[in-house]
């Protein structure tokens, strides 16, 4: 079966560079949000689908921003027939790239560069402005007669704590209408060439491989604050000033830290054998106040993903979202694989390290995957089928092996326009005839990125249903 990225955000390959990636995948959570607010609008999402299919095929041929054009289109096109306005599509294809997503506390401003991400057809539009604001900071402008532009934001005014994680605004504006408003994210964080050497020295001492999640997860943070102060752009938007916080915590204790108590989500680094698996996790409010254990849902990426997809993506993060609704805990492991396909993320041993922290009901252990992320839910469920309560595959799956073996409900989903749709048919024909129950769905208007959106509330439907006698 032929195997591709799932989302724009997720490419890993050398060709396309951080800062692009991370561009792209603002723009795809903008959609998402839109598609959202148009989730009963039939005719909204007719026309929008076919144009997110043009982005898929500019992606597969590594046009990044082709495809970012695209899917600004497709957003557009979820409010009406017609095209926006020349002025908004210019407007739309500007990105914002700050000098650095970290700041000391003392710097004065931050320099944003406001410049195009793509080009389009007509000349900008005149007495453009872009207007910058820094959490409640004070907003600034700068006149956009010519591309790029820079601005420079102040930081250190900025009303809060010396350490705070901060949205950064932009807002396109002509004539005094906002035609595109662009947000990222910048932290400030007191002594921070300081704080990041103290941990950074404390890292040396931890155990080669790492013995508990506590130890992984440090250095973990640590990797991910030395790449932010190398000015490195981030997949996601990290909460920098957090992470800090967090890195001289586990710097010093010895207890586990990682426990019901704490609820919220991480990313955590987790000993898998003799290597860690990074996972980003969310945590129910009140887990500890439990009278009985609670499910867990293992969410599985596909080709060039990571853990973030799921929690940012997919739908406006509806997976997650909706496993917080019932109270369950959510995982979503990283596969450090670029292309091609290999073996699924180690959820037994990330579930058993898990199991020790957390209450979890080991008869109610869910999976959901997504293309190649269907291809490893499978390959988990054929080798230890007496795990899993409930396997949802979408975008993908291919022809079982072992189908005869499997145990468990099923639920395989795919939209009619997606090109995995032969190999989600494949996986639906294994599981009949090996006689599993098993819930076949098409989607109309639905291509491969959009699936896990169409397809969540009958993926949930399907977990509700497999809670055991």
């Amino acid at each position: 079966m032929r195997r591709f990225c799932l989302a724009f955000l997720l490419l890993a390959t050398p060709a396309f560079a951080q800062p692009d990636r991370y561009e792209l995948g603002r723009r795809v959570i903008a959609f998402e949000k839109a598609w959202d607010e148009k989730a009963d609008d039939a005719a909204a999402k007719k026309r929008a689908a076919p144009i997110v299919n043009k982005a898929v095929q500019s992606l597969f041929r590594l046009n990044l921003s082709g495809a970012s054009k695209f899917i600004d289109e497709a957003r557009n096109a979820l409010d009406g027939a017609e095209p926006a306005l020349a002025s908004v599509r210019w407007a739309e294809a500007l990105q914002i790239v700050p000098e650095s997503r970290v700041v000391d506390s003392t710097v004065d401003d931050v320099t944003v560069a406001v410049k195009a991400f793509y080009k389009i057809d007509g000349d900008a539009p005149k007495a453009a402005i872009a207007r910058a604001k820094l959490g409640a900071g004070k907003p600034v402008e700068v006149v956009l007669d010519k591309l790029p532009a820079t601005i420079r934001v102040p930081v250190k005014s900025v009303p809060g704590t010396p350490s705070a994680d901060f949205t950064l605004v932009v807002e396109i504006v002509v004539d005094g209408k906002v035609l595109a408003r662009k947000e990222t994210r910048v932290s400030r964080i007191e002594k921070f060439e300081e704080r990041l050497a103290a941990v950074k020295k404390a890292s040396a001492d931890v155990p080669k491989p790492p013995t508990t999640i506590e130890q992984a997860t440090f250095l973990l943070i640590v990797k991910q604050l030395e790449s932010l102060a190398k000015k490195n752009v981030p997949e996601t938007d990290l909460p920098a000033s957090r992470l800090i916080f967090g890195a001289e915590r586990l710097s010093k204790i010895k207890e586990p830290y990682y426990i019901p108590t704490r609820p919220g989500e991480f990313w955590l680094s987790i000993p898998t054998g003799k290597t860690s698996t990074v996972v980003r996790i969310r945590i129910p409010t009140k887990l500890e106040e439990r009278k009985t254990p609670v499910p867990v849902l293992f969410a599985l990426h596909g080709i060039g993903g990571s853990e973030n997809m799921f929690f940012d993506s997919y739908g406006n993060g509806i997976v997650p979202r909706l496993a917080t609704e019932r109270g369950w805990i959510v995982v979503a492991p990283k596969v450090e694989l670029l292309l091609g396909s290999g073996p699924a993320p180690k959820v037994p041993e990330i579930l058993a390290e898990l199991a020790k922290r957390y209450p979890i009901d080991l008869k109610r252990v869910y999976l959901v995957g997504h293309s190649m992320g269907a291809g490893h839910a499978m390959q988990l469920a054929q080798k230890d089928p007496d795990r899993y309560a409930a396997i949802a595959a979408l975008g993908g799956g291919g022809k079982v092996a072992k189908a005869d073996s499997l145990k468990g409900r099923f639920f395989v989903g795919c939209g009619k326009m997606d090109v995995a749709l032969n190999g989600a048919k494949a996986l639906h024909t294994s599981l009949v005839e090996a006689k599993l129950p098993v819930i076949f769905k098409e989607y109309d208007d639905i291509e491969h990125l959009l699936i896990v959106r169409e397809a969540a509330a009958d993926v949930f439907k399907l977990f509700d249903d497999a809670r055991p006698k």
